[in-house]
């Protein structure tokens, strides 16, 4: 495994409770956790989002970017995990074929599967209209399980995605399938309940969200210029 650079990832201050523990910047320090590389977290607030110069590093203001002295800075989430997995060799199977499949469903996970949970999210936390909600909601819900239906039979009874081992592309699925929890999306699909905890028990994982709670929790919604009673509350699933 080549010797790292030191490496930084930016992480928001605060989140309201809902996105505690579920904002992008844990996918990477999950990632960064199980190869054991050392990094540092600087937390923005929206004046660094605004700023030209992070805006320079990541064209959308989000996060995470992640940078590591001489290498050029990096963002979107799956383009830092495969990086890092490719450079380190760590939830990277050595056979080329299966590094391409690795790919295929590290990118599926993101364009395929996570567009349709994050559409029940956006109803049920940020849609204030009752009746739009009641509207919508149904519609969300079902086309986001019909997604899971087809992911679970794509999936199986295997353990893991490409082989009998955990890698990458498992690492971002799992944080996927983490985006409708709070709707038990997966209630129709108990093999991939089943997997998605299997990969949530791993240690790394687990790090990842409590280290990302703890830096929210030291701060809160001013830290961001943020009113709470702007987010509505989740709806009964």
């Amino acid at each position: 495994m080549p010797k790292q650079s030191t490496i930084t990832v930016t992480a928001f201050k605060w989140v309201p409770p809902f996105a505690a523990g579920q904002v992008r910047d844990h996918r990477v320090r999950w990632m960064l956790n199980e190869i054991g590389w050392d990094y540092a977290v600087e937390l923005i607030d929206p004046d660094v989002q605004a700023s030209d110069a992070y805006r320079a590093e990541q064209p959308f203001g989000q996060v995470p970017v992640l940078r590591e002295a001489g290498r050029p800075t990096l963002f979107e989430t799956g383009a830092i995990v495969l990086d890092l997995a490719e450079r380190s060799g760590e939830l990277w199977p050595e056979d080329r074929d299966a590094q391409a499949q690795v790919r295929a469903w590290v990118i599926a996970a993101l364009n395929s599967v996570e567009p349709w949970l994050s559409a029940v999210a956006e109803v049920d936390f940020f849609t204030r209209d009752e009746t739009l909600k009641a509207l919508r909601r149904p519609g969300a819900v079902a086309a986001a399980k019909e997604r899971l239906g087809k992911l679970a039979a794509a999936l199986g009874d295997r353990p893991y995605l490409v082989g009998d081992d955990f890698t990458v592309a498992d690492l971002m699925l799992a944080s996927v399938l983490r985006v409708g929890g709070h709707a038990d999306l997966l209630a129709d699909t108990p093999t991939l309940a089943a997997y998605r905890t299997r990969c949530l028990g791993r240690p790394a994982f687990r790090k990842a969200v409590a280290d990302q709670r703890r830096d929210i929790d030291a701060h809160g919604p001013r830290d961001m210029g943020w009113d709470p009673a702007m987010f509505a509350a989740p709806a009964a699933s």
